[in-house]
């Protein structure tokens, strides 16, 4: 099994974001319950900083990105569609080489990317 199970939750913030904070909780538990280490930081981030400042945004988005650099897997939530933030996060996703991941009835699989050491 790999060693390096950290899961990238990209998913959208902006918009209803109680709606988008709670599908981003469901896909952390979801992650969490296949036995991937979730990293999702628009769930802590966005209690730091004010999203509706371009600069603090710029912060948070920057912090998320370095984030998202250490990990192996991202988990695409796409439910309520793809923001500009996820569309940035998903190319370098790509760019990494990173494995994505989707949800199943039977908990997570690979759908892009490659396969599991």
């Amino acid at each position: 099994m790999d060693k390096n199970r950290l899961t990238y939750i990209c998913s959208p913030y902006r918009g209803d974001t109680e709606r988008n904070l709670q599908y981003a909780r469901e896909l952390t538990r979801i992650a969490l319950d296949a036995g991937y280490t979730p990293v999702t930081p628009h769930l802590y981030l966005t209690q730091v900083t004010d999203d509706t400042d371009p600069q603090e945004r710029a912060r948070g988005m920057a912090a998320g990105k370095e984030l998202l650099g250490a990990c192996r897997y991202i988990l695409i939530g796409s439910r309520y569609g793809l923001s500009a933030g996820m569309l940035e996060e998903i190319e370098l996703a790509i760019a990494g080489n990173m494995i994505e991941l989707a949800p199943t009835k039977a908990g997570l699989e690979i759908v892009y990317g490659g396969e599991e050491d």
